[in-house]
């Protein structure tokens, strides 16, 4: 009896249910754009990792906070590390047929179980001596080390070079090197279709006669280089040239792009632009660090130009009073206590 009951008033129910064919495509056409909609953001926040990767050079001023990686782009074995990792990371300007000298040497440190990269700047015209080979400005070190007679250039014999004349200088040993082609910085403004930079003053070419006025314009990938390379005209030189990088990155995360087609391009054009090696650890590992960093804050170790001139060839020089209390600190892995005791050499612009 209950279950002729229960058969009638399904049956009279059944008319006013929908069919169920437009309620089925409507259920697959939600998971679908779910899932193009996870795969877009995964993809953008890969884009704009490699883009931070390639700009790292430029990032000498201000912290800014880098995009979250989930685990889904490491590999399944990436290790954890849970040890201080130093990385040098050489601005290389190999566009135009140009020697492949380090016009951006940059320490990248991540103190142990820190989700923080402090970055320390050397000059490129540092005064150092290559071992076997002499006295040098540090940005030659790449030239001297890659240059192969009738070949192209090694660049992992240059970043090897390089990393090697920095522990000798500093005394800080160089766990991995990543080299930045600017070929793969102008590429990727490109695929980015452009990229609007914020000057605080004018900026005269010496290469192309052109003047970058001050204010917001959006440049592509050759007037950007020909701008980021100026610095002989500028009040205070290569310092200045640093400060319109950054001007560069801030344009660089603030620039948006939606279309996955085109995240493929920044990302394909970014990967062809660095190179990476490690000296002590491996890629997967560095990876995992570098997903595990949120914030990046640059150290001040000196701000004023102390030249010394030899033989008709002006050199840089390092302040050891304050250079050597932080290069001390990385070697000690207590670089986030003295960062703490002298917040006024973290730089916030």
């Amino acid at each position: 009896m209950i279950e002729e009951q229960l058969r009638e008033t399904f049956e009279r129910h059944e008319i006013l249910a929908p069919p169920s064919a437009p309620l089925r495509a409507a259920i697959d056409r939600a998971v679908v754009r779910r899932r193009r909609n996870r795969f877009t953001k995964g993809l953008a926040a890969a884009a704009v990792a490699v883009a931070a990767a390639v700009s790292l050079p430029f990032a000498l001023g201000g912290t800014a906070a880098l995009p979250p990686i989930g685990d889904t782009f490491l590999p399944a074995d990436a290790p954890a590390v849970d040890r201080p990792l130093t990385v040098a990371v050489l601005g290389v300007d190999d566009d135009g047929g140009r020697s492949y000298r380090a016009d951006t040497v940059l320490l990248a440190h991540v103190p142990a179980a820190s989700h923080t990269a402090y970055l320390v700047s050397l000059p490129a015209d540092l005064l150092v001596e290559i071992p076997g080979k002499g006295r040098a400005k540090l940005g030659e070190t790449f030239y001297f080390g890659s240059q192969r007679r009738g070949q192209g250039p090694d660049l992992a014999a240059g970043a090897q070079l390089t990393a090697g004349t920095i522990t000798a200088t500093t005394g800080l040993p160089v766990d991995a090197t990543v080299t930045v082609r600017y070929s793969g910085l102008r590429a990727v403004t490109d695929a980015l279709g452009g990229v609007e930079i914020c000057l605080d003053r004018a900026v005269p070419s010496r290469h192309s006669g052109r003047v970058y006025p001050a204010g917001c314009q959006r440049l592509d990938g050759r007037t950007m280089l020909d701008l980021l390379r100026q610095r002989y005209d500028l009040p205070h030189g290569a310092y200045d040239r640093d400060a319109n990088g950054r001007a560069f990155v801030r344009g660089l995360i603030d620039t948006e792009v939606r279309d996955p087609v085109r995240l493929a391009r920044v990302a394909q054009a970014a990967s062809t632009g660095i190179d990476v090696a490690g000296t002590g650890i491996s890629t997967p590992e560095l990876l995992r660090v570098a997903t595990g960093v949120d914030t990046v804050s640059p150290i001040d170790i000196g701000s004023n130009f102390r030249p010394v001139t030899i033989e008709r060839v002006t050199y840089e020089r390092l302040d050891p009073a304050r250079s050597g209390p932080v290069f001390a600190a990385i070697k000690e892995n207590r670089l986030t206590d003295w960062v703490v005791a002298n917040p006024q050499s973290v730089r916030q612009r």
